[in-house]
């Protein structure tokens, strides 16, 4: 059985996410191969201490043509803000495919589906994250996309939003 929305709530409720320059990676950057979504900034320093909020990953154009291309979009986070080898922990990930053999759990989730969904500019993807990794907390953040496929492009903005529902 495809994903499906569930009956209820009919309208689809949105994240409170404001966009801030001051915690952008990137508004409107199109990637083509692999590299750092950096386009306003390759890095946000959130501070000292633990903090809680929301990657939000706004798409506007997603290749999927190829029907093999795969993206993954990492949150790393170190205490280093040279980001040097070993310093570097994976907050969270999301990934998107053409096909269900590309996602990073092939056997259970599906492709991806064509985005931006029909008469929207851009679909949304906010994900709850934290700077913290066990008994780590990490001060520098940096978004990284890992591309694969005969043509992959991704066009999207991206940045971080503190939670602001507590």
């Amino acid at each position: 059985m495809p994903l499906s929305q569930s009956a209820l709530p009919s309208i689809v409720p949105d994240w409170d996410v404001p966009f801030d320059t001051l915690t952008a990676f990137a508004n409107g950057q199109t990637i083509t191969a692999t590299g750092y979504v950096n386009a306003i900034q390759a890095q946000v320093d959130i501070g000292v201490g633990r903090w809680i909020g929301k990657l939000n990953i706004d798409i506007s154009a997603l290749d999927l043509s190829s029907g093999d291309e795969t993206y993954r979009l990492f949150l790393l986070g170190s205490n280093d803000a040279a980001f040097a080898n070993g310093n570097v922990e994976i907050l969270n990930v999301q990934d998107f495919a053409a096909a269900s053999a590309g996602r990073l759990v092939p056997t259970i989730v599906p492709a991806s589906d064509a985005v931006p969904v029909a008469r929207k500019s851009a679909s949304r993807f906010t994900i709850p994250v934290t700077n913290q990794r066990g008994i780590y907390v990490f001060r520098y953040l940096q978004l990284y996309a890992v591309l694969g496929g005969t043509t992959p492009s991704i066009t999207l903005a991206a940045w971080l939003a503190g939670d602001l529902s507590a």
